[in-house]
């Protein structure tokens, strides 16, 4: 069984904890009051007729404990057929204690049904914990305990007296055994094929039913015989069978078997506004009772299924488990999703299609959502793509700049050098040594032009010795606190932090009159953060330049955040955090 979807689980909606219609709890109230009822007439009765007040005492108690035990189990669990089944148990043990009321009309009830709660007991093992019985060899082991108790022991009690009677009985103790026989193979494959935290709930379950299964026929067979008090061996019986409806309560409550919630509180719930995806899910893992449950939205564009974080879901893996439930979810015509469920807790597709169906439309919507999601996903990628080809190519031009335009002019400068000097002192030198000023002078623009499409410090020794160098040049006091690992840090987000420092620093001598300025660079849980501030006039915005402005845009390229603190005469204060890796 696989793992249920943590990361993206968001707190159960308050209306769903919990939440119950009145007719279920309405419909209990009256089961409690009848089986309350029905005790008390059956202690009556067998107070004035029965010789034998402490076996009605005792079966009267005993049927209370399965009552209870299926009334807290359905209640939990109302599409979970255990708690009926605990219920049938209860009332099983009210007819077999009609042997001990005392009026002989009673004595057929309880010939028939004598042995009926070791039926039902099968049939709780075989079930648990989706109520149902699934596969041939459960279903026939099931059939066969029911016919061995009510078929064999009716025929048992028409031919009393007769030598049939025995041939009866020994048939009925071979089938009793083949049952039990079949419903240890059946347990024993379910917990040879169950993960270990299922194996664990339900090893002692399984072992405690199967051992009272057995020692419950076993125990008059055997003690009787030898002696022992009647009261001793009911009471034996008793204890075990009360065992039985308790072991399997606290399968239901604590065996990891969550609660489930009515189809009203989830519409209900449906109808508050904001719901996000992941409450979608958890909404409907708690409608149906399964953690473990997962939504997938379908993809139309990609043809295929997406979870809530807008990756594919195989469908084909969750299909080949044959401990998964695959059910589509449709509006209208349209496939808007689907819900893969653990099918040994639920195992008729009903109740979560009729739960499905009510948050088809929500699904409709978080499947858009979904498929949004993926498009900004391909979209921020594309940006942050756009970003890195930008800086290469500011690489490259820069590069060519230095390496080609500026080598030639200091090569033409050379030249004009050289004919300086071998014209001596004609009047030509002047000329040459006034073009091979110029040539200098342009080169001397070259590099600031070089520098200013992308420094060398930048490109050669990092964000660190780019920023000194831009502190060196400045006029304004300034001081860096830096705390960073450049090792760490992509080159689309250092390029970025300098130029918003390259940008901060040019508007702080423009325009802000400030005294001194403060660099700080910090990273911290794969992010890095970078912090400007000055003491001048303030009053500066983002959208009051293109310089800011468009480096905006790149920090958003990157999934990173910038904001300006300018009051005015209060200074400024530019703040961005990048990622660390674009």
């Amino acid at each position: 069984m696989s793992a249920p979807v943590s990361p993206l689980t968001s707190p159960t909606p308050r209306r769903l904890q919990g939440g119950r219609t009145g007719s279920l709890e309405l419909a209990l109230m009256v089961v409690a009051v009848f089986t309350a009822l029905l005790g008390i007439i059956v202690i009556a009765v067998g107070s004035e007729q029965s010789g034998e007040p402490f076996a009605v005492l005792a079966f009267v108690a005993l049927a209370w404990i399965w009552a209870g035990a299926g009334i807290c189990a359905w209640w939990r669990r109302p599409t979970n057929g255990i708690g009926g089944l605990l219920l049938v148990g209860s009332v099983s043990i009210f007819l077999m204690s009609t042997g001990v009321l005392g009026p002989p009309s009673m004595n057929w009830l309880n010939a028939i049904f004598a042995t009926t709660p070791l039926g039902v007991a099968i049939h709780l093992l075989l079930a648990f914990p989706s109520g149902r019985v699934r596969g041939r060899l459960s279903a026939t082991a099931v059939v066969l305990g029911y016919v061995t108790c009510i078929v064999f022991d009716t025929a048992r009690a028409l031919t009393t007296g007769t030598p049939a009677f025995e041939r009866l009985s020994f048939v009925q103790s071979v089938l009793g055994v083949t049952a039990m026989a079949m419903t240890a193979v059946v347990l024993a494959q379910r917990l040879r094929s169950a993960d270990a935290a299922h194996r664990r709930r339900l090893l002692p379950l399984y072992t405690y039913g199967l051992l009272a299964v057995i020692c419950l026929p076993l125990i008059p067979n055997v003690l009787l015989p030898m002696g022992l008090d009647f009261d001793i061996v009911i009471s034996l019986q008793c204890v075990l069978l009360a065992g039985l409806p308790i072991a399997f309560l606290f399968g239901v409550l604590r065996g990891g078997f969550s609660r489930t919630a009515p189809l009203e509180a989830l519409s209900e719930w449906l109808a508050i506004r904001g719901a996000s995806r992941p409450a979608v899910a958890q909404a409907l893992a708690t409608t149906v009772g399964d953690d473990t449950l997962r939504v997938s939205y379908w993809d139309a564009a990609k043809g295929q299924y997406v979870d809530e974080r807008g990756e594919q879901v195989l469908r084909d893996q969750l299909l080949s488990d044959r401990d998964r439930a695959w059910l589509q979810v449709r509006v209208d015509d349209d496939v808007v999703g689907a819900v893969d469920y653990d099918a040994r807790m639920i195992a008729e597709p009903g109740p979560v299609r009729r739960a499905a169906e009510v948050l088809a439309i929500a699904l409709d919507r978080e499947r858009l959502t979904a498929q949004l999601l993926v498009s900004n996903q391909a979209l921020s990628r594309s940006r942050v793509r756009l970003v890195e080809a930008a800086d290469r190519e500011r690489s490259r031009i820069a590069r060519d700049l230095h390496d080609g335009l500026q080598m030639q002019l200091v090569l033409l400068a050379i030249e004009a050098q050289t004919i300086a000097n071998a014209a001596g002192g004609s009047a030509v030198t002047g000329d040459i040594e006034k073009l091979r000023r110029g040539i200098d002078l342009a080169a001397a623009d070259l590099r600031r032009l070089v520098h200013d499409v992308l420094p060398a410090a930048l490109l050669e020794r990092g964000l660190l010795a780019a920023t000194e160098d831009l502190m060196d040049r400045l006029s304004v006091p300034t001081t860096l606190e830096a705390d960073v690992d450049e090792t760490m840090i992509s080159t689309s987000t250092a390029h970025t932090a300098y130029f918003i420092i390259a940008e901060a620093l040019a508007n702080t001598v423009k325009h802000a009159g400030a005294s001194r300025v403060r660099i700080a660079l910090t990273q911290r849980d794969g992010r890095i953060s970078l912090d400007v501030e000055d003491d001048g006039v303030g009053g500066a915005r983002i959208g009051a330049g293109a310089g800011l402005r468009g480096l905006a845009d790149r920090v958003d390229a990157l999934s990173g955040t910038i904001s300006i603190r300018s009051e005015p005469l209060r200074g400024t204060r530019v703040r961005v955090e990048l990622p660390c890796a674009s």
